[in-house]
């Protein structure tokens, strides 16, 4: 599970006192707020790896190095492509720091291929490269890109069982839950404040991405040129608090492009559109293709030549 902070909002810090690394069900997190100017970057490079040195995690320097240097690239991402400021939460599970930087743009990043000494895109393929994990989700206020480091062996958290979430309450109290094998993340918690439970469970989301074919995609209103990307992507999701029913249980959400979904598919539902979609390549195949064809060999064989040429092509 992911928490995050609105724009203009901080997370609670932690407690000052180190933490005694014996008991790693201790869980310290961090919240700020950097502002739409990328030289606010620079202090939010340090800060992030200071917070996590003060905690007294057992990482290498060169993984504070790391730390901060992608901290430094997704928020500098977060800021260059949304000319708005963007909230950092930072916090330590136990194995490995976790940084989410929440921005308010709905359109999830990919990494764009070449390497990582090229101008441009780089933040994700440095992420890439050298997080243990990383990802991006979709939030009220825009968007989340995560990023942990530490052990890229997987190891859960000492307190996680394998099928069941736990989360425990500052007063001792523990709600737990079913964990599925496909979930991506593990919303097992500690010392959560017990006025904030409530939103913890609300914000439970089990949920595991699939991609789509990339295609080439324009919106004139809204961009200029093509861009290539996914449709028909998605993901399996579970919200067992959410207050419909219909979502207590996992459905499929579908983007059918970007920022357009069909949401909320059970197995029926997913069938239809499946269908939909076969029966549709089927007639692009087999009837529009051909009638395609015919339209331009008919246009060819009635047009005169200068008007065939493309405009681009001069005289």
């Amino acid at each position: 599970m992911s928490h995050t902070i609105a724009p203009g909002k901080a997370a609670p810090s932690a407690p000052p006192a180190q933490p005694n690394l014996s008991d790693l069900r201790l869980a310290f997190s961090h919240g700020f707020r950097v502002s739409a100017d990328e030289a606010a970057v620079a202090a939010a490079r340090r800060e992030v790896p200071a917070v996590a040195r003060g905690w007294g995690v057992p990482l290498t320097d060169e993984t504070f190095s790391d730390l901060g240097l992608l901290s430094s690239e997704v928020i500098t991402n977060a800021i260059r492509h949304t000319n708005a400021p963007c909230a950092v939460v930072m916090r330590w599970t136990g194995t490995r720091v976790r940084v989410e930087v929440t921005d308010v743009s709905p359109v999830r990043p990919k990494p764009r291929h070449g390497s990582l000494d090229a101008e441009g895109g780089r933040g994700l393929l440095l992420v890439n490269a050298l997080a243990a994990d990383w990802g991006s989700i979709d939030d009220p206020a825009g968007k989340v890109v995560w990023f942990e480091l530490g052990p890229s062996d997987g190891t859960p958290p000492p307190w996680s069982t394998p099928g069941k979430w736990t989360i425990t309450t500052d007063s001792g109290s523990a709600t737990s839950g079913y964990l599925p094998a496909w979930a991506e993340d593990d919303p097992t918690e500690v010392n959560v404040p017990l006025d904030q439970l409530t939103e913890r469970l609300a914000g439970i989301n089990h949920r595991n991405f699939f991609e789509g074919p990339m295609l080439p995609l324009t919106a004139p209103d809204v961009w200029e040129g093509v861009e290539e990307d996914a449709v028909f992507e998605g993901s399996v999701d579970c919200n067992p608090y959410d207050p419909d029913p219909g979502l207590r249980v996992p459905v499929v959400n579908l983007q059918v492009c970007v920022g357009r979904w069909i949401l909320g598919l059970d197995p029926h539902g997913l069938a239809e559109v499946a269908a939909k979609l076969h029966a549709h390549a089927d007639f692009l195949e087999a009837k529009v293709r051909p009638a395609l064809v015919a339209a331009r060999e008919d246009w060819a064989a009635h047009q005169p030549p200068a008007q065939q040429r493309s405009p681009a092509s001069g005289p």
